[in-house]
């Protein structure tokens, strides 16, 4: 049975923008100081706070965060980096641009996120190697990473554990602590970018429970600069107002505080958002129970993740179609889709750089024939998920249909 096409485009994400946003971006245009001012710090305070960690340093972006993390964590050539292929490739870059090696782990396709006990047997095999463990789970799609069970794996005291929570601002662990306390870590990167669970336009954030760590950091979003007396060179006498000195060649990488400001504007939100996003949810569980050859994360990720985005996986052989076939579908009935994510070591600069390492990561390869990460956003409406889930059904059974019609037609 066809289902008509909505008028209205149901776009995979988009950001939530209300009235109490613009009024605190205006605002903050009318303040005398529009960038590393009072909104700037009430953002960081507000964002360490909610996580439970002593320090957060905010950045101009979600891969900035990640880049000034692996930059104070001083990783280097000697070093391997182990995360996850299901990720954005910032989650790589950040350490790659630094010389370390990449070691990619297989996912559990219950969630998405890295297979904690292949990362067990890849610590051990390299236990008593030279050079050190730099270890970035992602907590794909909100789903948290179990952080104390990767830690008990950790023998090594020279190991760096930097989680990448671009998806999971708000996510909590299954004890109830919040991703990005840094109780198993030592930091948590954060991404603030529209499509997040809450926007600064552009931005991104670290938190840390370690003082040096924070200090570096902050010195890094400011192209080395250090204006603090206790950790300058040159002596007392030759300081004068605005003297500073540079110790490291890094960037300007502020987040502004006409961003801050809408940053604490959609924080107060929040909650709203994040209760939003698990009542889609729930819903879109609901209308695929039962459905075959369509395969959801655990549900008991739910209520423990921020939900960034909602994938499902379809076995698309099944349907006697192709993914690309029912994203064009989708698209002529006006719905967005998208594909999270192409396996980081799939494209061109790591196969000219390591080869062809498909054939390692079968469950990551088969997840992603199979991906198709459909719409999730704040403002999306319930009808409109049982719009994107009839529209889905409908797709694939005439698919299905029509692979039965041209199998009895060869008879």
């Amino acid at each position: 049975m066809s289902v008509e096409k909505s008028d209205a485009f149901i776009p995979y994400a988009r950001q939530s923008i209300d009235d109490s946003d613009l009024n605190a971006v205006s605002d903050a245009l009318k303040k005398p100081i529009i960038t590393r001012g009072e909104s700037v710090e009430a953002f960081e305070q507000t964002i360490a706070e909610y996580c439970g960690a002593e320090y957060a340093v905010t950045f101009n972006s979600g891969t900035t965060a990640l880049q000034a993390a692996c930059h104070v964590a001083n990783v280097n050539p000697a070093d391997r980096l182990i995360t996850s292929p299901n990720t954005f490739v910032a989650t790589a870059n950040a350490a790659l641009q630094f010389g370390a090696s990449p070691i990619f782990v297989d996912i559990d396709r219950s969630s998405g996120n890295l297979n904690i006990d292949q990362v067990q047997e890849v610590l051990k095999e390299f236990h008593s190697s030279r050079g050190r463990s730099i270890i970035i789970p992602v907590h794909f799609s909100g789903a948290p990473v179990d952080m104390e069970a990767l830690d008990r794996f950790i023998k090594s005291p020279n190991a760096v554990v930097i989680e990448d929570a671009a998806h999971a601002f708000g996510s909590t662990y299954s004890n109830g602590k919040p991703v990005g306390s840094c109780s198993w870590s030592q930091m948590t990167a954060f991404s603030f970018h529209p499509v997040k669970t809450i926007t600064t336009g552009e931005g991104g954030a670290v938190t840390t429970n370690d003082s040096d760590l924070y200090h570096r950091l902050k010195r890094f979003r400011n192209n080395g600069i250090e204006r603090d007396p206790n950790y300058m060179e040159q002596e007392l006498a030759n300081y004068y107002r605005g003297y500073y000195e540079v110790f490291e060649m890094t960037g300007n990488y502020h987040l502004t505080d006409i961003q801050a400001a809408l940053g604490l504007s959609q924080f107060a939100r929040m909650n709203v958002f994040l209760e939003k996003r698990r009542q889609l949810v729930a819903v879109y569980r609901k209308l695929f129970e039962g459905f075959p050859s369509i395969r959801l994360f655990d549900a008991k990720y739910d209520a423990l993740s921020a939900n960034h985005i909602f994938v499902v996986q379809v076995d698309f052989t099944a349907f006697n179609t192709s993914r690309n076939h029912v994203v064009e579908e989708l698209a002529k009935r006006g719905i967005g889709t998208q594909v999270h994510y192409i396996p980081v070591y799939r494209h061109p600069y790591f196969i000219k750089s390591w080869g062809d390492l498909s054939e390692k990561f079968p469950e990551m390869e088969t997840y992603f024939t199979q991906a198709l990460t459909l719409p999730l956003y704040f403002e999306m409406q319930q009808e409109q998920v049982g719009t994107v889930v009839n529209h889905v059904k409908d797709i694939l059974a005439e698919e299905r249909q029509k692979g039965y019609r041209r199998g009895r037609s060869k008879r």
